[in-house]
């Protein structure tokens, strides 16, 4: 018999398609494997605001992992287990300081029940997803509390500068970086505690659970999954993810996330039998 697995899985490019949505195929495979007996959890660097909504399309109850790990919870309720690692007060401070110097177009500060954002230009807010953010002007003293993580939307070359001081000055931060809106010279800086991944989480769900390091799975597609695939018991990259991804994996899936990749995958790799494990959650 199959041990239980513990299946993080990413969003963008991998749960979802290219229309940042959930396939019905995706959707009845994952809610198979959760009434198989495995524990599927998101795993996203996506602030609780715009993945909860994946969340309970999927009907999950298990935890979520967001902020690339720096938070964990159970959407919707009190978990005993929910832990946030914040941003060190400091460091905020002196990091949003550094706007003018660096000529910084947006910055969002964000937790999980914080998202709030200033910029002075509001054709970025249509570009980022931040749609539920409230705007305000953003300093240590105005912010409510630390947040657990901050978006910098800055021109590229100003980014890579930027994100060498903050790396070099706040060894309690990591800096990522990612491409900004299309057709505009920007990126994206998300700034997170150090020492925190996807993996952090998952880790410490594979714990709470009892679950062995073999029987972790995990799919990604992108930088920010290349620790989670490197280390987890199973590691599946996606077909459009990238060479680096593939690299490290045990798998990649023969299909796209465009044509239910992962959840084909998994189907064949945990033996579901989708329709009769359906049949039977809902009998």
């Amino acid at each position: 018999m199959l041990s239980r697995k513990l299946i993080a899985l990413d969003l963008d490019g991998t749960t979802l398609n290219e229309a940042s949505q959930i396939s019905e195929r995706t959707r009845q495979v994952l809610q198979a494997a959760d009434a198989a007996g495995h524990i599927v959890t998101i795993a996203t660097g996506r602030p609780n605001a715009v993945s909860v909504q994946y969340y309970d399309a999927l009907g999950l109850s298990t935890p979520m992992i967001n902020f690339n790990g720096a938070l964990v919870h159970i959407p919707h309720q009190h978990w005993a287990g929910e832990y946030e690692r914040r941003l060190p007060q400091q460091a905020v401070g002196e990091i949003l300081a550094m706007r003018d110097r660096y000529h910084i177009g947006l910055v969002a500060a964000e937790g999980k029940n914080m998202m709030l954002v200033d910029t002075d230009d509001p054709s970025l807010l249509d570009s980022m997803p931040i749609s539920v953010a409230e705007s305000r002007p953003l300093s240590a003293a105005s912010l409510p509390a630390a947040p657990t993580s901050l978006m910098v939307v800055i021109p590229t070359q100003a980014g890579v500068d930027m994100a060498a001081e903050i790396m070099a000055d706040f060894p309690s931060v990591n800096v990522n970086t990612w491409g900004g809106p299309e057709n505009r010279d920007l990126s994206v800086l998300e700034i997170i505690h150090a020492g925190v991944e996807k993996t952090t989480g998952i880790n410490y769900l594979a714990e709470r659970y009892h679950i062995p390091h073999e029987d972790i799975m995990a799919f990604g597609d992108q930088f920010n999954d290349l620790d989670m695939l490197r280390h987890a018991g199973w590691g599946v990259a996606m077909a459009n993810g990238t060479d680096a991804v593939k690299a490290v994996a045990n798998d990649v899936t023969p299909l796209t996330n465009e044509e239910d990749g992962m959840a084909n995958y998994l189907a064949d790799y945990l033996h579901l039998h989708v329709d009769a494990l359906l049949a039977q959650k809902n009998a």
